[in-house]
């Protein structure tokens, strides 16, 4: 696996894999399903405006791997990046959780911030995919978003594939909050997650969430 400031870094599971791209000057990601030889953007990291002071999403300018994680996924994800008045770190790496039925992606988040602040947290668009472009370059049909459940802590959204004739749901998609809040808002199709704590002091807020991507046979 590719380590240092590098343009693409790719943390993969069975069934997914989590790519950073780099865009200017920091890194920008999405989760790929991978099945059947197929590979779909499932969710993907909102940066409205990069170079604001308070981003949509974490400024993350460094970016390593490094084999610091467990036997079945070693390979973790350290970043750090400043903007505003604000420094962000993270871990993220896929690990093995009992009883999900797959492996779950997990972010840990902290920002260091002096006021005023902005926003702080992590936003991502649910991708819905009419076509699936083939390792053979062939075109298959994609994947739709049939139903949807949130909370405060959770959000679920099951997919069905286009183009099929049962209307039976594959796979779901899981975003699970450890630390943090969740919104969703269906009119954009995103997903924000937020710490919990005040903006009025200097303060090191942490959200720490887990993503999953799991085959069900409802």
């Amino acid at each position: 696996m590719s380590r240092g400031t590098v343009t693409r870094i790719e943390l993969t599971a069975p069934d997914a894999t989590l790519r950073f791209d780099r865009k200017s000057d920091r890194y920008s990601h999405c989760l790929i399903a991978n099945s059947n030889a197929q590979a779909s953007v499932l969710l993907e990291a909102v940066l409205e405006d990069p170079m604001a002071a308070w981003p949509s999403d974490p400024p993350l300018q460094q970016l390593v791997i490094e084999p610091i994680g467990d036997r079945s996924f070693p390979d973790v994800a350290l970043g750090v990046g400043m903007s505003g008045h604000g420094h962000w770190s993270l871990a993220a790496q896929w690990i093995v959780v009992s009883g999900l039925g797959a492996p779950a992606l997990e972010f840990d988040y902290a920002c260091k911030s002096q006021p005023p602040v902005g926003f702080v947290g992590s936003t991502y668009r649910v991708v819905e995919q009419r076509e699936l472009l083939l390792a053979s370059q062939a075109v298959s049909p994609g994947l739709e978003l049939k139903r949807i459940e949130f909370e405060l802590k959770n959000w679920t959204g099951w997919f069905k594939e286009l183009g099929s004739p049962s209307s039976k749901i594959v796979n779901k998609l899981s975003v699970d909050v450890l630390d943090g809040q969740l919104h969703w808002d269906s009119d954009s199709q995103q997903i924000t997650i937020r710490p919990v704590g005040s903006l009025d002091k200097p303060a090191t807020l942490r959200w720490c969430y887990r993503i999953a991507w799991i085959a069900c046979d409802e």
